[in-house]
């Protein structure tokens, strides 16, 4: 098939490109000047000097050869100049991609550019074989060898190969034997019963709910349901500190947990300090503090009764005996009980420089002359009273010592505790959440009659999150009022009256 160009007359075979079209577009936006090299290079191969075959092929052959030869002639350099720009254009694009940081390089003046985001400056060049690209250094980027290793491991490295968050450790541990346990009952969200005791290999527990025998609970995993003999089903798991000290045996009135920490946090106790305790009474603070200053720091805990000693020591003691079972770590031994007045152990005291001073006594104010020269300046000694007459006769007790404490706070912690669950009718139904009747629909008596009866069928199938209404108020049974908790703090006073200084009076001022 033979085709003709409009205006210069060149036949063209079939599947060849028009070369007046390339040139055209060449010169409007210098592209396509591979095509157009392929076209030249084919059209040169075809014979100008084939017959016409139409009326428009007559009379103007030996012009065409001519125009065609000059037009060649200046497009052949046209397009080796637009080749050679291309390559170089694609040459930037594409083999050679520039980075985020590299492109916001180039925005910012060299001079402002830090050494280590010179340090920092990767590319990526295309790799020519894999066509695999691959991070190298930018140019005249001058990064050290120990650098980039670092930073190209510290890019790759995988979560496999970091070092492990934690030392592994088995959190699943079943019961052993000499290790503490707490059983609890509950019926209707109400705990009917609670007990604590320790594993024994012939132990049982009793209970008025049914016993248990210990060789069922040893091996299994605590914080499951145990079905006694009598078919009701315990709650057996281990018992906390709080609980622990809780139900532990007792010699005087405890401090409670809930006023112990907000002692420790009044006090501000971290590991390693060293805290002084006047009133052991049954060793639950001692606990608490052992806790708290871990294993580098100590606590001198000073009782004056000998009854209340020992079961401070004994408590102390199976705590640490019954957390080592379960332990890979020990508690910390860093408790000394000492059974004597604290008023007349300014001896004993004198060499230390305690963190914080707690009391827990009848009248602190007795012991304040003696543990205010041990306790550190601007640190806090806490009082445990359970009068409010108690605080007064406290501070009084400071105003006549003439002691350089102040009260920061006096503080009473109150914890309540509410019953929040499903509301149900007597039958064991849930409630029914009751919207109120808009004001243009009225209903007769018996209507609602029928309504309450349909949906009475389908009570026992589970509602729709938000239908069913919550009884929430506090449980009738509250924990009042335990103790008052003074927060005094000792300080440095100021002189007032500084003796004057030289330059007072060589400057003539006046002192008064």
């Amino acid at each position: 098939m033979i085709q003709i160009c409009t205006g210069l007359r060149l036949p063209t075979l079939f599947g060849v490109p028009n070369p007046c079209m390339s040139i055209r577009l060449l010169g409007r936006k210098k592209r396509a000047c591979l095509q157009l090299s392929h076209s030249l290079t084919v059209t040169s191969k075809v014979l100008v000097e084939s017959a016409p075959s139409g009326p428009r092929d007559t009379g103007n052959d030996d012009k065409f050869g001519e125009r065609f030869e000059a037009d060649s002639s200046v497009d052949v350099r046209e397009q080796t100049a637009c080749y050679g720009s291309l390559s170089s254009r694609r040459k930037r694009v594409w083999e050679r991609s520039l980075s985020p940081l590299e492109r916001m390089s180039q925005l910012i003046p060299a001079e402002f550019i830090s050494s280590e985001v010179t340090d920092l400056g990767l590319a990526y060049q295309e790799d020519s074989t894999k066509n695999i690209q691959k991070p190298v250094l930018a140019e005249g980027s001058e990064i050290g060898s120990r650098r980039l290793k670092e930073h190209l491991k510290t890019k790759n490295r995988t979560v496999s190969e970091d070092t492990p968050l934690a030392p592994y450790r088995e959190a699943n541990l079943p019961f052993k034997v000499g290790e503490l346990y707490l059983a609890e009952f509950r019926r209707k969200y109400y705990l009917e019963f609670k007990k604590m005791s320790i594993l024994t290999g012939k132990g049982k527990l009793n209970s008025k709910w049914g016993d248990v025998s210990h060789n069922t609970i040893i091996g299994k995993l605590p914080g499951q349901m145990f079905r006694t003999s009598l078919g009701y089903e315990l709650l057996l798991r281990r018992p906390s500190l709080e609980e622990f000290v809780l139900m532990m045996k007792r010699g005087p009135v405890i401090s409670f947990p809930k006023d112990m920490k907000a002692m420790l946090m009044m006090m501000d106790i971290s590991p390693g300090n060293v805290v002084l305790e006047a009133g052991s009474g049954s060793g639950g603070m001692s606990l608490f503090l052992s806790r708290a200053v871990g294993c580098q720091g100590h606590v001198l805990s000073f009782e004056v009764r000998n009854d209340h000693h020992l079961i401070a020591k004994k408590n102390y003691e199976r705590w640490r005996t019954a957390w080592k079972v379960t332990h890979e770590e020990e508690w910390p031994d860093n408790v000394n009980f000492i059974n004597k007045d604290i008023v007349t152990a300014a001896e004993d005291t004198r060499s230390i420089t305690f963190d914080a001073v707690t009391l827990d006594m009848l009248h602190p104010q007795v012991a304040l002359p003696v543990v205010f020269p041990c306790l550190k300046q601007g640190g806090v000694c806490t009082v445990y009273l359970v009068n409010i007459t108690q605080v007064v006769d406290l501070l009084e007790g400071i105003r006549s010592c003439q002691v350089s404490l102040f009260c920061e706070n006096i503080i009473e912690v109150i914890h309540t505790d509410w019953l929040v669950l499903p509301s149900k009718q007597k039958d064991g139904s849930f409630s029914k959440r009751m919207a109120p009747p808009q004001s243009e629909e009225v209903y007769n008596q018996q209507q609602t009659i029928e309504h309450e009866q349909e949906d009475q069928t389908h009570l026992d199938k589970i509602k729709a999150f938000g239908s069913v209404p919550y009884v929430a108020r506090p449980y009738s049974n509250q924990n009042g009022h335990t103790a008052f908790l003074v927060k005094l703090r000792k300080f440095k006073p100021a002189n007032i009256h500084p003796e004057p200084e030289a330059s007072d009076f060589s400057q003539g001022n006046d002192i008064a």
